[in-house]
């Protein structure tokens, strides 16, 4: 076997498998940030599955914490109005482990290019119908610490 081959074999293994997973999972929630900073409900919806749970956890400035869970749809309704949103995650972790994955991270929230909160926020996704879909999210919301993490 000649080294190239031995070579390309290799890179098509396993490992390779794994990345393209991961790729594909965290493909899937960009996807739906877009969404959410376009404000295109159906862009968002088409990353979700429709028994998701969306849960907040609002921490206010002297660190008390409310907690809201309500269904994924609540997540994808648009919102409309003139101003620009832009979510993004910063760094984020992806996680897979066969049928489903994990994506967490940090993130910023700005509207209008001024960074209105920030936070962390996890994304659970399952395999469905061989594609990544976003069963549940969770986040935080926070206004304090969110200084130089600008859009």
């Amino acid at each position: 076997m000649s080294f190239l081959l031995f070579l390309a074999l290799a890179a098509s293994g396993p490992d390779a498998t794994a990345e393209a997973d991961k790729a594909k999972a965290l493909a899937t929630v960009e996807a739906a940030l877009a969404g959410v900073s376009a404000r295109d409900e159906a862009a968002v919806r088409a990353q979700l599955r429709p028994t998701g749970t969306a849960t907040v956890i609002m921490v206010a400035e002297d660190g008390t914490t409310k907690v809201r869970n309500a269904a994924l749809d609540a997540y994808a309704a648009a919102t409309p109005g003139p101003e620009k949103y832009e979510e993004r995650m910063i760094d984020p972790t992806v996680r897979v482990d066969g049928e489903m994955a994990m994506v967490r991270g940090r993130y910023t929230f700005a509207i209008d290019g001024k960074v209105r909160h920030c936070g962390h926020q996890h994304f659970d996704l399952v395999r469905d119908a061989g594609r990544w879909k976003i069963q549940n999210i969770t986040w935080t919301v926070e206004t304090v610490g969110c200084e130089g993490m600008g859009v």
